[in-house]
C-alpha cells in the first residue's frame, strides 16, 4: 500500500525541485510548530500574572510532555500507514483546534483552568505528530546524497521556531492579551498547513532486501537497530528538561538574565544544524556525537558556577552547538536505518524519547532537587550525559562514515 502516491516526479524516480521543496517543507514546519511554542513562555506568564499557583502551572504546562510519549507511540503507526502529508496536517489541526479552545468565550486564565488542560492534551498530541510526519517525508523529497542535509534543514527549521516564537508571542502579550496571542497563531498555523500540502513525493518504496523485517507488537513498530540512538537521545537529553524547571529559578535568584540563555541556546543549536548535516557524510556519527555531547556536559558543568548573565550566555552558546552536532546525526542514522514502511514510527519514537528525557530531567528530578538542590540534579545530568557517551563508542555501527539508505539489518 502507497500511503501518499503524490504528485508526479523527476528523472530516476526522484522528485523534481528538491532544494525548494525541502525550504517549502521547512517554512511549513516552522509555521506549525508555532501552535506549540508560542505558548512556552506566554502560556505560564499570562497564569502567573492571573494569579494561579506555580505548582497548577508546572502540572499544566507539563502535561504536553506526558501526552506526546503514548502519541508518539501510536502516531508512528499511523505516520506508516497512512503518510506523512496527513499526519502533519492531523497535528496542525490538533494545534489549531487547541488555539481555537482558548478563544471560546469563558476561557480565561483567572478562571477555570479545566479548558487549559484540554488546551495543553492538544498540544501534546501535536508535537507528538508534526516533526516526525515532517521527518518522515524528507527521504521521499531528497536522493539519499542529499538526505543528512535535507534532515539538518527540517530540523534546524523546528529549532528556529523555539528561538522566533517566545518572544514574539511575548511581545503580543505584552501589548494585547492571550487572545491576541491565539488570533496571531491561527493565521500561522494556517499558512503552514496549506503550505505542507500536495509536496513532490517520490514513490513509496517497500523496504530493500538488506533491512530485515521490522517487529511489531501491540501496534507498535520497531527494529533493534533503533535502540541504541534512542537510548543516547533519552541519556543525553535528560539535562535539559532541569535546566529548563529549575534553571529560570536558580538564575532570578542570582540576578542573572536567564532569557538570554535560552536565546544563545536556540541560535547555536540552529546554526550547528546545517553544518553538522554536510559533516555527517564526511566523518563518522560516534565521533560528531561524542564531541556534541562532551561540549554539552561542559556547558552543564559551567552551570554548577556562580550564575552571571555573562556565564549563562557562554554556556547556552556551548550547549546549544553541542546540542546540533548531537541530534543531526541522530537523526540521520534512524533515517538510515529504516525504509519508507517504517521510518515514521522511527521518528515517532524520537519524539517520544526526547518527551522522556524531558519527564525524567522535570519530573524526575524534582526530589533530587527539593533534598540537595539543583547542584546535585546537575551533576547526575552530566553522568548521564557520560552514558550517553559510552552508548555511542559502544556501538560499532556508528563508526561507519558515508553511509547510504543500504541501513544495517534489525
Amino acid at each position: 500500500m502507497d500511503p501518499e502516491p503524490g504528485p508526479p516526479r523527476g528523472t530516476a524516480g526522484q522528485p523534481t525541485g528538491a532544494p525548494v521543496t525541502i525550504l517549502r517543507l521547512s517554512l511549513a514546519v516552522l509555521l506549525v510548530q508555532s501552535g506549540f511554542h508560542a505558548y512556552t513562555a506566554a502560556l505560564p506568564l499570562a497564569f502567573a500574572r492571573a494569579g494561579v499557583a506555580d505548582a497548577a502551572i508546572g502540572l499544566i504546562m507539563g502535561l504536553a510532555a506526558l501526552v506526546q510519549i503514548p502519541v508518539a507511540l501510536v502516531g508512528g503507526r499511523l505516520v506508516d500507514a497512512f503518510g506523512g502529508t496527513r499526519l502533519f496536517t492531523l497535528g496542525g489541526i490538533a494545534y489549531l483546534l487547541a488555539t481555537l479552545l482558548l478563544l471560546l468565550p469563558g476561557v480565561e486564565v483567572d478562571g477555570s483552568l479545566v479548558p487549559f488542560v484540554a488546551v495543553r492534551i492538544l498540544q501534546g498530541a501535536g508535537i507528538a505528530l508534526v516533526l516526525p510526519a515532517a521527518l518522515a517525508l524528507v527521504p521521499r523529497l531528497v536522493n539519499a546524497s542529499r538526505l543528512a542535509n535535507g534532515l539538518s534543514i527540517v530540523g534546524a527549521a523546528q529549532n528556529l521556531t523555539l528561538v522566533l516564537a517566545p518572544p514574539i508571542s511575548l511581545a503580543i502579550l505584552a501589548r494585547a492579551s492571550l487572545d491576541g496571542v491565539a488570533m496571531a497563531v491561527v493565521g500561522v498555523l494556517i499558512v503552514g498547513i496549506v503550505l505542507g500540502q500536495r509536496l513532490p513525493l517520490r514513490p513509496y518504496q517497500p523496504a530493500p532486501t538488506t533491512l530485515a523485517a521490522a517487529t511489531r507488537r501491540f501496534g507498535i513498530t520497531f527494529r533493534r537497530t533503533w535502540t541504541v540512538p534512542l537510548l543516547i537521545v533519552v541519556t543525553y537529553v535528560a539535562h535539559w528538561g532541569a535546566v529548563t524547571a529549575y534553571l529560570p529559578i536558580r538564575a532570578e535568584q542570582a540576578g542573572a538574565d536567564i532569557g538570554l540563555y535560552f536565546v544563545a541556546d536556540g541560535i547555536a543549536i540552529f546554526l550547528m544544524r546545517v553544518p553538522t548535516g554536510w559533516l555527517v557524510d564526511r566523518v563518522t556519527s560516534r565521533l560528531l556525537i561524542v564531541v556534541g555531547a562532551g561540549m554539552t556536559m561542559a556547558a552543564v558543568g559551567m552551570l554548577l558556577l556562580p550564575l552571571t548573565t555573562e556565564l549563562l550566555v557562554v554556556s547556552g552558546l556551548l550547549g546549544g552547538a553541542g546540542g546540533g552536532i548531537v541530534l543531526t546525526p541522530i537523526t540521520v542514522e534512524l533515517s538510515r536505518r529504516s525504509s519508507d514502511a517504517d521510518r515514521g514510527s522511527a521518528f515517532s519514537l524520537l519524539s517520544g524519547s526526547l518527551a522522556a528525557a524531558m519527564t525524567l530531567g522535570s519530573i524526575g528530578g524534582a526530589p533530587i532537587v527539593a533534598v540537595f538542590g539543583l547542584s546535585a540534579a546537575l551533576a547526575i545530568s552530566m553522568g548521564l550525559i557520560g552514558v550517553s557517551m559510552a552508548l555511542t563508542i559502544g556501538d560499532p555501527s556508528l563508526a561507519a562514515k558515508g553511509r547510504t539508505l543500504a541501513a544495517p539489518t534489525g
